[in-house]
Formats: C-alpha cells, structure tokens, sequence
C-alpha cells in the first residue's frame, strides 16, 4: 500500500471531494516525528498538492481547508503559518 493510498484512507469521500473541488490533491501520508519543543506536528502530516506546489498540513487542518471557505487561488498560507513556522 502507498502513502497516497494511506492518506486517502484517513479522510471521509467527502472530505476527498471538497479538496478536488478546490483542485487540490491528497498526494501522501508522511510520519512527523516529535522532536523535543516541537510544538507544530507530531505522528502523521499529509502532503497536498496544488498547482504543483507542495504543502503539508495536519489532519485537523485538512478538514478545516476542505470544509471551510478557504481559497488556494488567495489563501494558500496564512499569516499565523507564515509566523509560527507550521507549514
């Protein structure tokens, strides 16, 4: 089984749906680990694609960009990711 295959597994048809209506791809599962003071990832980040351009989010913030009114065309990385380093 891929990682691609993996990921896909995590998340709801819907989920998967709403994504690929905003043209962004679930493209692999990748282990984080928990490096001490670490305090943006530990156990599993998923790798979207969008417009060839790579970009890994936890699995919480994969629901929150496929269900809310988020925008790849204008909101591809917000102002607290950008500061806080967790992208």
């Amino acid at each position: 089984m891929n990682t691609q295959t993996i990921a896909m597994k995590d998340f709801s048809a819907k989920t998967l749906r709403q994504l690929a209506a905003k043209n962004v791809q679930l493209y692999s599962a990748l282990a984080i680990p928990a490096f001490e003071g670490d305090t943006c990832f530990s156990g599993v980040a998923y790798q979207l694609v969008w417009k060839g351009n790579g970009f890994i989010r936890t699995h919480s913030q994969v629901i929150t960009l496929a269900n809310s009114s988020w925008n790849p065309e204008t909101d591809l990385f917000t102002e607290d990711e950008e500061f806080n380093g967790c992208f």
